[in-house]
């Protein structure tokens, strides 16, 4: 019998700290914010209070997490005890050290872990994958530390920057990430992939920890037929452009140019090191690249951009069913719009921020209607037509899904790889000018 109580006590015991894990989560958070507003630089007045009303945060957390952690304690003995109190016994608590009580605390314990199932907080994360993208990604000061004393090991180590790399670009729902898969098939490239999530600007020293084997393929969120995987890769810098640039290029309504200068150039090369094999070329795909492009080419005529593109019609169409897909996500699963915001993909759902390449520019209307991802349309390629197309491919989305060989040997020529381009392996910016009727030109 007493058996059957601890079993009964344990299994409600460790159900009652699974539902408040919530508690431990907020105590973890509070602390590693704790040490990231040390890591903040400066020692002024303003961090000194910081410090202080985190660390009250800190030990309020601590406080909650005794206070549940003593109740779940309480629970578990309660039973045995009260059934030594109903027989008029002194309340024995040893069977708790028996074989036979160890089994069944474990056993009751184990099930209080798992059953009955609670609601998930997220649809597509668990809260122990929502807290550790909460530890690194909401702790800039941390993560950028771990960043810097990595690439200080890369250089001791004789890490050397290439200025020689492929960026595969567009606006989104271009084909770019079909692209990028089908290039990292060459073997002649390394990339960011998802198993560098969340320490993404500390690649290395999170591979020591975590390292993710190739598992099964899985039809990706946007619901498009492409298949990912833990190891598969994905437009993942952001993390390093928001840390490099202060997020100076994220204003509350738009994404806005910024050039990053000599500095910002180098410690991006550094950064690609970080993420490069040996011998391999460095391969990004990135969205947001347009923003940054214009400085980064006078400071380099090596890298090569590869601008991918869409019938206007279809580009626009397939945009704005994506800003109701990931809409409708994120309203039921408000996680999905913090990691993307993370991330800096804003290309749509409700954390949708547009381009804004001119500073006077107004950037209106419904992001729920055709016309609005037309113009988006417009003003993205209008301002990729306008830069320097020093090295720059452009591939259009039919092209790549009619002569995908073709593109894939263009942009390996043009890298200076292995494989040779063909005529009609990709096209100029005059060529895109004819494929959409002069729009794109006109503006």
């Amino acid at each position: 019998m007493v058996y059957i109580l601890i079993f009964v006590g344990g299994h409600l015991a460790f159900w009652l700290l699974r539902s408040r894990l919530g508690v431990l989560y907020g105590l973890a958070q509070d602390s590693v914010r704790l040490v990231d507003g040390m890591l903040e630089p400066g020692d002024g007045d303003e961090k000194l209070e910081a410090l202080e009303n985190q660390t009250a945060r800190v030990l309020v957390s601590f406080l909650q997490f005794l206070m549940w952690a003593g109740a779940s304690v309480a629970v578990m003995l309660a039973f045995p005890a009260a059934a030594d109190l109903a027989r008029g016994q002194e309340v024995d608590l040893s069977a708790f050290g028996s074989i036979g009580g160890l089994i069944a605390l474990s056993v009751g314990g184990t099930l209080g872990l798992i059953y009955p199932k609670g609601k998930p907080r997220s649809l597509a994360y668990s809260p122990m994958n929502q807290l550790l993208h909460r530890l690194a990604l909401d702790n800039p000061n941390l993560h950028s530390r771990l960043h810097e004393r990595e690439v200080k090991r890369w250089r001791k180590q004789g890490g050397q920057p290439q200025e020689k790399f492929v960026l595969v670009t567009g606006l989104a729902r271009a084909g770019t990430t079909s692209l990028m898969q089908r290039l990292l098939e060459t073997e002649a490239f390394s990339s960011l992939h998802y198993g560098n999530m969340p320490f993404v600007l500390a690649p290395g020293t999170w591979a020591r920890f975590h390292a993710p084997k190739s598992t099964e393929l899985k039809e990706r969120s946007h619901g498009d037929g492409i298949l990912v995987g833990a190891t598969s890769a994905e437009a993942l810098e952001e993390p390093f452009f928001r840390w490099a640039t202060g997020d100076g290029y994220i204003s509350e309504s738009a994404l806005i140019p910024l050039e990053m200068g000599a500095d910002g150039h180098r410690a991006y090369l550094d950064y690609q090191g970080l993420v490069r094999q040996e011998g391999k070329t460095y391969l990004a795909k990135n969205n947001n690249a347009l923003l940054r492009y214009p400085g980064l080419r006078k400071l380099n005529r090596e890298f090569v951009v590869v601008m991918m593109f869409r019938e206007p019609m279809v580009h626009a169409a397939s945009l704005l069913a994506m800003q109701r897909r990931y809409t409708a996500m994120q309203e039921k699963d408000p996680f999905v719009k913090t990691y993307m915001d993370w991330l800096a993909h804003h290309e749509f759902g409700l954390g949708h921020k547009p381009f804004r390449f001119e500073p006077q520019a107004q950037v209106a209307g419904d992001p729920d209607t055709l016309d609005y991802w037309l113009d988006r349309w417009m003003d993205f390629y209008t301002h990729a037509l306008k830069v320097d197309q020093h090295r720059m491919l452009w591939v259009s989305h039919e092209m790549w899904s009619g002569r995908p060989v073709e593109v894939l040997q263009a942009v390996m020529a043009e890298a200076e790889l292995e494989g040779a381009a063909t005529e009609n392996g990709a096209t100029s910016a005059e060529a895109v000018r004819e494929r959409t009727g002069g729009c794109a030109a006109k503006g």
